[in-house]
């Protein structure tokens, strides 16, 4: 019988990586089958989540709930009411009942599900030997990085929640006088081109209010005159600039994206996600009637 192991996206994109990281890992280990279920409210558009995005190589997966058999043991028995159901903000709040720690090989169900939520281990090592962006997605991306100037140190200033320092404020503009600026905050961005006109905020999906533009849903994000899929597009399109700069600076240090996304292109991330992939092989189970993908490196 085939095995499968199923992680749920929610939160951060950082937070997304560091869960799909250690599920590659998973599946890698205990030789299961991969899928990513993004299609939560923060990330996912008309049905439009993972696999929308990214593709996966070296390693069995599919891209769809409906692609495991539904009369297979689950584990953590939770998810026993539904494979397909997408993660919300209910998963802090059932945190115990989610939990499971794979690694102490305990756990014998043919279905293992990863909540997105929780204590975590990590390998961006691991995860950028397997994670692509798909070609539609390439196609979005690319465009946006060849406007990133390669020779300017790259700010990112995080704000909305988050307090602000003036004093980091200050020695940021000392360190970066003329910076290429990424953001989550129209405030903070406005600041520094008023203060610094000569430097570029590419952050142009900018939302005002003092909640991350990312995390609202598709409904709230339209009054904006925006879709969830720009927003994606450029979050995506501004990590990959954060992770490629040579030189780069936080106004919160304890910025997740800012720590994870130097992580990433110090692990080759930006080089290895932007390379095209192969098209799949659909394979069939050990099950009649369901399949898996694979993806071979180019």
């Amino acid at each position: 019988m085939n095995r499968y192991i199923v992680i749920k996206g929610w939160e951060g994109f950082c937070d997304r990586l560091q869960c799909l990281s250690e599920a590659i890992v998973m599946s890698q280990r205990f030789n299961r089958i991969l899928f990513v279920d993004w299609e939560d409210r923060i990330w996912s558009h008309d049905r439009s989540g993972f696999y929308r995005y990214f593709n996966l190589v070296d390693l069995p997966y599919v891209t769809s709930a409906e692609r495991i058999p539904n009369n297979i043991d689950v584990f953590p028995p939770f998810w026993r009411r539904g494979l397909g159901m997408p993660a919300d903000e209910w998963v802090h709040k059932l945190k115990e009942e989610l939990v499971f720690d794979a690694l102490e090989g305990r756990h014998f169900e043919p279905v293992w599900v990863h909540p997105g939520v929780g204590f975590r281990t990590y390998d961006f090592g691991e995860l950028v030997k397997h994670l692509r962006l798909s070609f539609e997605t390439l196609e979005e991306v690319k465009p946006l990085l060849d406007k990133a100037p390669l020779d300017l140190p790259v700010v990112h200033l995080r704000g909305t929640d988050r307090a602000v320092s003036e004093e980091r404020w200050s020695l940021l503009r000392t360190a970066a006088p003329v910076a290429c600026v990424i953001s989550d905050d129209a405030a903070l961005a406005r600041r520094w081109s008023n203060e610094s006109p000569d430097s570029v905020v590419l952050s142009d999906t900018l939302i005002e209010g003092s909640t991350g533009g990312h995390k609202l849903d598709p409904n709230a994000i339209k009054q904006f005159g925006l879709t969830k899929h720009q927003m994606n597009i450029r979050l995506l399109a501004d990590f990959m600039v954060l992770a490629r700069a040579r030189d780069a600076y936080a106004l919160n240090e304890e910025s997740v994206f800012f720590i994870m996304a130097r992580l990433f292109g110090a692990c080759g991330g930006v080089a290895a996600v932007l390379q095209p992939s192969p098209a799949a092989v659909i394979l069939p189970t050990c099950r009649d009637g369901f399949s898996f993908e694979y993806r071979g490196r180019l």
